[in-house]
């Protein structure tokens, strides 16, 4: 079998999501050619071939199986008129300064003064009452009645533009309702439904935020929170307007960086303070990544770091190496199993490419940096040398956002219509400070009581996050920071990932093989 059998199989398998999705055939159809091709594998010995149509066929079936609406969904009720929706508070509620949405696990509904049991997922969207500026929506849980109208999701205005529908579909939410009077509209039953461990994820959440905010001004503490919680909520149009256009907005993406982080400062904790057994630390580490992803949300960044991390700390426990290619497509097959429809979320796609990037194509910037730093420092003056050092320095820097641009660019021009010309050096500026804002942010709430180290911490991240502000309001206030372009679409997207993959494998021959 080959040396990193997960990536085909993956591919594989994501192929199989991807033709059921779009191909318009029968599932029924489309197995028996996957089934007929599979049996020809196994005839011929084609043992790769016959593993990775395998993955195709599973990956069809998952999907089908995921995307099947239940005789007994909500939105199969919208013809009747329901006058109100039933069920248990599914999330905890994302509030904006005038709305806030909430799922609503579906038990029951009102339809013609009668009690119909129904099943599914509805979004509930409320309008914040401007007469009660101390009303909150419902907590995670919570039983109750929701007197509004059942609607079905509005879809694009146009074709090949956003559709709020399909996004919501992708989640297996196929109905919504909009709430005007929260106070009259929304009866919250006595006894509660609520997973415990959930519960104290949100609790946590909660005293992150007001931690945060209790500390540093409203920009900085907005900055911080998104960065630690992976949460834009709070951000300003402004400031969010500037991330966009700096291509800088993945830094408050939690991901990878954050599971790092906690993992290294953590360990170092466990193992070297209080002196527990290797093994049992990366036990405890998994918990506590696991925990950090309930606090945040599953998001697809996040839930692939959280895979890769917990692949690792298993690698750990069981001595073997890790190969961060198999880790990386081992998380997208995981990730695609419990939820295939990320295989069109637009934060997977970027979050994949981003981190394979780094992977595959760092390597490659960061071995012709080498080598520019060798002739660098070659020069026959101070002032030649100094300057090649500084360059190089800059490239350094600049390395990881180079390797990420690579492989993401031509997502954010498919999907958000627009190309940043000032990422790279708006991600060089930036990087210094994350690390302290984010470690700030994190322990804010532990240390913020004691005396000087809690005013130490608030300082650290109140410093970092001016600079970010700061950097990214002065590269997005640029004129030409962004351009607009046209979605390039999916024949150029394909033939611009081909070409990549081609030149990736004639870095490789050139440099590597020679070494």
């Amino acid at each position: 079998m080959l040396r990193r059998p997960l990536v085909p199989i993956a591919i594989a398998f994501a192929v199989g999501v991807l033709l059921a999705a779009v191909s318009g055939v029968s599932i029924w159809v489309l197995l028996v050619v996957l089934v007929l091709g599979f049996l020809a594998a196994i005839f011929w010995r084609a043992q790769v071939l016959a593993v990775m149509i395998a993955a195709t066929f599973i990956g069809a079936v998952r999907y089908q199986s995921y995307s099947m609406l239940p005789a007994d969904d909500v939105s199969r009720f919208i013809y009747m008129r329901p006058a109100a929706v039933i069920g248990r508070v599914a999330n905890d509620a994302d509030i904006r300064s005038d709305r806030a949405t909430l799922v609503l696990d579906v038990m029951a509904l009102r339809v013609d003064g009668q009690i119909k049991p129904a099943d599914g997922l509805i979004l509930i969207s409320c309008e914040m009452p401007s007469d009660d500026p101390d009303w909150r929506p419902p907590d995670y849980g919570s039983i109750i009645e929701v007197r509004a109208r059942v609607r079905e999701p509005g879809g694009g205005a146009n074709p090949g533009t956003f559709s709020y529908r399909d996004y919501l579909a992708r989640q297996r939410i196929y109905a919504t309702a909009r709430v005007y009077k929260p106070k009259q509209q929304i009866l919250i039953f006595s006894g509660r439904r609520a997973n415990p461990i959930i519960e104290l994820a949100i609790s946590a959440r909660h005293l992150f935020e007001k931690s945060i905010a209790s500390h540093m001004p409203s920009e900085e503490s907005a900055v911080v929170t998104s960065m630690v919680l992976g949460s834009y909520v709070k951000l300003s149009d402004k400031l969010m307007s500037n991330f966009q256009r700096t291509g800088t907005l993945h830094l408050l993406a939690a991901s990878g960086f954050n599971c790092a982080v906690l993992v290294a400062v953590f360990g170092f904790i466990l193992m070297k303070v209080f002196k527990l057994p290797r093994k049992f630390a990366a036990l405890v580490l998994m918990a506590l990544v696991v925990f950090y992803m309930l606090i945040v949300g599953a998001k697809p960044s996040i839930v692939r770091a959280t895979v890769m991390a917990g692949l690792v700390l298993l690698a750990w426990i069981l001595e073997k190496p890790a190969d961060p290619l198999n880790l990386l497509f081992a998380a997208a097959i995981a990730i695609l199993i419990f939820k295939p429809t990320d295989l069109f979320d637009v934060g997977f796609q970027l979050s994949f490419s981003a981190t394979l990037a780094l992977i595959v194509i760092l390597p490659l910037i960061v071995e012709f940096v080498r080598r520019l730093r060798k002739n660098a420092g070659s020069g026959k003056s101070f002032t030649e040398r100094a300057a090649g050092k500084v360059i190089l320095g800059i490239c350094d820097a600049a390395a990881v956002t180079t390797a990420a641009a690579i492989a993401t660019v031509p997502i954010s021009a498919q999907y958000f219509n627009y190309i940043s010309l000032v990422s790279i050096p708006a991600n060089a500026v930036v990087a210094a400070a994350v690390l302290p804002l984010f470690c700030a942010g994190l322990f804010m709430p532990i240390l913020s009581p004691i005396p000087i180290v809690g005013d130490l911490t608030v300082f650290v991240g109140s410093i970092s996050a001016k600079v970010v502000v700061s950097t990214i309001n002065w590269f997005g206030g640029m004129r030409y920071s962004s351009v607009n372009v046209p979605s390039p679409g999916t024949l150029i997207l394909v033939g611009y990932y081909i070409l990549l993959a081609v030149l990736v494998k004639y870095g490789y021959e050139r440099i590597f093989q020679k070494q």
